[in-house]
């Protein structure tokens, strides 16, 4: 095989390249549109790290202070872990730096044993779920997961709620559902059977009493719903009696929330009953449905589902003032539709999602506007990589710069990427890793929340054929090689259009 060349120019694609590659073509405009897309909000999210977030790190402690002050609840549960993500994504310096400094410094700040005081498990709660394990889903066994380990043992560590199951923390609905979400991926992380029982006694605390619904159904209350349907998926892998034994509770309480919790478009409402609000953490809820689905073995949900994304299409959902003119409204809403979107990809579902960050989470119309850091604009910062690197398909370009454009396409051909710079650009295209597997120690990609959904993946021992369309060239390479990143080098101006095989 002849070796693949670092760059070519690709202004056009000549006629003789459309026809022989004519499968190639519509995904190379498609990636070249998603391109713009991604490299837009990229931009922006490596200009608000830099100009914006990384000036609220306290210079004498280290310490990120989004909004002026330290708590666990909002700041390092809502704002600090989007500032990782930003780092991740577009400055891998800053990650490896100040960034994770935040972290010792906000370690060597908490004392020990803090969150063993059941008026801290919120806080922690908050904190492990909302922050660290989104965290911990793009960087796998790293000082992050430790520390949520390190909080979840204090947690527990006297629980003091007496119920039939066991010992528990606390009896609010929403730190019960996150406890749940994170102790289900701390016992496929480590295999440690205490977090697995630990969980399940949350989980029988509620549906064995055989009538739980909750009532409520928008931010906080979706916690519980989301939660049961990942415990769901963990235990068909290992403890199948015990899935068998919660399957007709959960159905019925999803059932029960279809029936009394949705409007005629299958959107959910704030609280179980219609309540005049529509619910933009309707999303965050339909995981349960898919993991349901999953679990079943049959398209329970799937349908149903697949509709609710058709009917985004309908002009009550453009510009919907979800939470008001809040930033925060149209985060968490289109955020919940990708985790659906990225299992059910319904054109009537993407379409939407794409108009509603370019209007109302990125403002590409205003390309000098940059997010602030409290917490409703961080959450729209979280959005905004999410749907970028579902533009990229996952894949980065490290190092990031302000005049790149990376966009990918996904067909029975393969992966299309296209890359290009203004100017002159030195750096590797890292592609995604079955994370879900790797990182997570889940046997299936299990819909969930507080992920970053995965899009295309490389396994580290296959081979791949990478294809340079322009140079008619090809060479080989590892999932492992892939993964750790593609040499690109373009000069200023030139485009790269790749085909992986």
């Amino acid at each position: 095989m002849t070796c693949l060349k670092p760059l070519f120019l690709l202004l056009l694609l000549c006629a003789a390249t459309a026809v022989s590659h004519g499968a190639e073509a519509p995904a190379v405009q498609e990636a070249r549109h998603s391109a713009h897309i991604a490299g837009h909000t990229i931009s922006k999210v490596q200009r608000w790290l830099h100009e914006v977030a990384l000036k609220k790190m306290e210079p004498d402690t280290g310490l990120y202070h989004p909004d002026g002050n330290f708590n666990y609840r909002d700041a390092w549960a809502d704002c600090y872990p989007f500032l990782v993500w930003a780092a991740w994504l577009t400055d891998v310096d800053a990650l490896n730096g100040p960034v994770r400094g935040a972290l010792h410094a906000e370690i060597k700040h908490c004392k020990e044993g803090f969150f063993t005081d059941p008026a801290n498990t919120f806080g922690g709660s908050e904190y492990v779920k909302d922050g660290l394990i989104a965290i911990v889903e793009v960087t796998g066994h790293d000082e992050w997961f430790d520390r949520m380990k390190a909080i979840q043992d204090e947690i527990w560590a006297q629980p003091t709620i007496d119920t039939k199951y066991g010992k528990i923390p606390s009896t609010n609905v929403e730190v019960n559902g996150e406890q749940i979400q994170a102790l289900a991926r701390l016992y496929t992380m480590t295999g440690e059977a205490k977090y697995l029982k630990w969980a399940e006694r949350l989980a029988d605390y509620y549906l064995l009493k055989g009538d739980f619904v909750p009532t409520r159904l928008r931010d906080h209350g979706c916690e519980i719903i989301g939660g049961l349907g990942l415990l769901l998926g963990v235990e068909s892998v290992h403890n199948p009696a015990k899935a068998k034994q919660y399957l007709p509770h959960m159905k019925k309480m999803l059932d029960t929330v279809l029936e009394k919790g949705t409007n005629e478009d299958g959107i959910m409402h704030d609280t179980l009953g219609p309540s005049g609000r529509l619910s933009d953490g309707w999303g965050y809820n339909y995981v349960a449905y898919l993991a349901y689905d999953w679990v079943a073995g049959k398209p329970v949900y799937t349908a149903h589902m697949e509709q609710v994304l058709r009917n985004l299409a309908k002009p009550a959902y453009k510009n919907r003032p979800w939470e008001g003119n809040s930033i925060d409204g149209f985060a968490d809403s289109v955020e919940g539709g990708l985790y659906i979107m990225n299992r059910l990809p319904v054109p009537e579902g993407l379409a939407w999602a794409d108009h509603e960050v370019a209007a109302n989470i990125v403002y590409t119309d205003k390309p000098d506007h940059l997010w602030g850091t409290m917490k409703l604009q961080s959450n729209g910062v979280r959005t905004a990589i999410m749907h970028a690197l579902m533009h990229t398909r996952g894949v980065i370009a490290r190092p990031w710069q302000q005049d790149l454009t990376l966009g990918a396409s996904e067909t029975k051909e393969g992966l299309t990427v296209v890359l290009k710079s203004d100017g002159v650009y030195r750096g590797k295209l890292v592609f995604d890793i079955p994370r879900h597997r790797i990182f997570m120690g889940f046997k299936h990609d299990w819909p969930r929340m507080n992920t970053m959904p995965e899009w295309f993946t490389v396994e580290p021992g296959q081979t791949y054929v990478v294809k340079n369309i322009a140079a008619g060239s090809q060479k080989t390479y590892t999932g492992t090689q892939l993964h750790d990143g593609l040499p690109v080098e373009l000069q200023a101006g030139q485009e790269l259009v790749l085909l992986i095989q």
